[in-house]
């Protein structure tokens, strides 16, 4: 039986708080970057291309025309 104990170890408790601290900080500094990286290229980048795509094709003045003649605009008189 003294045999078993003395093969094991001490754990070692001076600076693990310490230790175990800075483990986090890295792990939490990384899956920040991460998560950032991610939420661009999923998020970001998709919704920045619809709307180019919107506004390559995006007429003001039709639509404005489309709005006065539907009669939705009060300073401006409908033409139909």
């Amino acid at each position: 039986m003294s045999e078993v104990t003395a093969k094991i170890p001490k754990p070692v408790l001076r600076g693990l708080h310490n230790t175990s601290i800075k483990r986090n900080l890295v792990v939490a500094t990384v899956l920040s970057i991460v998560s950032g990286v991610a939420f661009n290229y999923l998020y970001v980048e998709p919704k920045r291309q619809a709307y180019a795509d919107f506004y390559k094709t995006y007429d003001a003045n039709k639509h404005f025309e489309r709005i006065k003649n539907a009669g939705l605009l009060q300073s401006v008189p409908s033409d139909a």
